[in-house]
């Protein structure tokens, strides 16, 4: 039996006594434990969180750093060479770490706070949230792109509730380059025509990738059946005739 993720969320109550936090940072503390039941651990990308919450991945990146300064995240980066293939956040319910002049993140060599492809972290004091959303027309067209999908997906098939399975979902629309709209489109018409839902239009986004499929005449061809040749016809009806049936 598959394990199920639990819907539900914690905030410790010195997470939420923590007036060293913005509500903004509780809600989202919140959010990295319930994606962490299931393994302890939570590898949502600052890209999922930033749709979820409608900002920038810079402003989610300086929360997850302001939880980790205070000791409620610890996070661990796995490489390989210089490429980062996979982040852990780890939501410690337990401690947290006191005011202090003197605390620098990362407290470890080997922990980086946070981690994201296209996102380096700290942010220059001198960024502003908004200046940073307008003029970011590219995180925020993807941003968009995204959002739509997922309207469309709960429009379609059933409501996207289960933040484990978003998070997988925004991962198999990400791994297209280009013509994401399209592609899903054709899939999301095969799912609901053959009355399926969300995990296996997952599956599906996930083989097209794997298979190059780049954008809607591919997608269409594996969703067709492919007519059978007239050898195939010949040889089928030869069978017949020797052997009956």
């Amino acid at each position: 039996m598959t394990e199920q993720p639990s819907y539900y969320s914690i905030i410790t109550a010195n997470v939420r006594y923590d007036n060293r936090l913005t509500d903004s940072e509780k809600l989202l503390f919140a959010e990295i434990t319930s994606l962490s039941n299931k393994y302890g651990y939570c590898t949502a990308s600052n890209g999922y969180f930033a749709k979820f919450y409608d900002v920038v991945k810079e402003t989610i990146s300086r929360r997850i750093s302001k939880l980790a300064k205070f000791g409620y995240l610890h996070i661990e980066i796995i490489r390989e060479g210089n490429e980062v293939k996979q982040r852990k956040m780890y939501p410690l319910t337990q401690s947290s770490v006191p005011i202090d002049a003197k605390i620098n993140t990362p407290i470890d060599a080997k922990i980086n706070t946070p981690i994201d492809a296209n996102v380096n972290t700290p942010i220059d004091a001198n960024v502003k949230e908004n200046n940073t959303r307008f003029n970011n027309t590219s995180i925020n067209r993807d941003r968009d792109e995204t959002s739509k999908l997922f309207q469309l997906v709960s429009k379609e098939l059933e409501m996207i509730q289960n933040p484990l399975k978003g998070q997988e979902l925004e991962q198999a629309i990400e791994s297209f380059e280009s013509n994401k709209m399209e592609i899903v489109q054709v899939a999301i018409d095969y799912c609901k025509k053959n009355k399926k839902g969300i995990g296996y239009l997952i599956r599906i986004l996930e083989d097209w990738a794997a298979k190059g499929v780049r954008n809607k005449e591919d997608a269409t061809k594996k969703v067709t059946p492919q007519k059978v040749s007239k050898s195939n016809d010949f040889l089928t009806q030869k069978r017949q005739e020797l052997f009956g049936g």
